[in-house]
């Protein structure tokens, strides 16, 4: 039978809209209502049964391919991620965190500013903040990172993985201020940190790759990361 009742229709409409996937809206069971399966969902959209909600409306999927490294290189100390525990990688315990940027859009292969954002996730809980700061130089960068995660406490801020992108050279002041260690991907193996560059593109969805950062309303972007950090997550049951 269709599904009807009202509650459930506006309660469909109202989680696509706080960009939430069907996927996360059937599998969160706490709502109190008869939630449909993820297909069925899938299904109503198509049948245009929620009103002004379309697949347009859903998440944006779809494979990014990175460009080839062409940013500067610097010592990293022998901080390959071959030496990081091997506790990191089972996700056992919270204070492990991984560390990105991203840029501004293009025009004409020039950035249409130097505006960019660095992006941190925790491993385990997959909590992720984005710092927009004015460049991508380690002076702006590394204390970016400092002033997100000096006020967790010391258990939480464990380690921090990079990739070899130039902005990271500052490790040794954030190793210091933070009390942590330090660890960088192999070269063009942005997999290594898959949470990160994964939730990168969840941020995409909201700032797309052509976009100009420099034209970031803090305030929205602080809106925009409640809404990704506060969606149910499978991974988190």
């Amino acid at each position: 039978k269709p599904i009807l009742e009202a509650p459930v229709l506006t309660y469909i409409k109202q989680k696509i809209e706080s960009r939430w996937s069907p996927d996360q809206i059937y599998n969160r069971k706490n709502s109190g209502l008869n939630i449909p399966s993820t297909s069925t969902i899938y299904r109503m959209i198509h049948q245009k049964r929620l009103g002004i909600i379309t697949m347009e409306k859903l998440r944006r999927k779809g494979k990014f391919k990175r460009p080839a490294e062409t940013r500067g290189k610097f010592n990293d100390g022998g901080r390959t991620i071959k030496k990081r525990p091997k506790s990191v990688y089972k996700r056992e315990e919270i204070g492990h965190w991984e560390g990105d940027t991203v840029e501004s859009g293009r025009i004409a292969h020039q950035r249409k500013s130097k505006y960019c954002f660095v992006t941190l996730i925790e491993r385990k809980s997959r909590l992720y903040l984005a710092i927009r700061v004015p460049n991508k130089t380690a002076t702006n960068v590394t204390p970016a990172i400092i002033n997100a995660l000096k006020d967790y406490p010391g258990e939480l801020v464990k380690t921090i993985t990079f990739d070899r992108g130039k902005e990271f050279s500052g490790y040794e002041e954030i190793e210091k201020i933070l009390n942590c260690k330090t660890y960088f991907c192999d070269p063009y193996c942005a997999w290594q940190k898959g949470s990160n560059e994964n939730t990168n593109g969840l941020l995409r969805e909201f700032y797309p790759k052509g976009m100009d950062l420099s034209l970031v309303d803090e305030n929205e972007l602080s809106h925009y990361l409640d809404l990704m950090n506060n969606r149910p997550r499978k991974c988190l049951k």
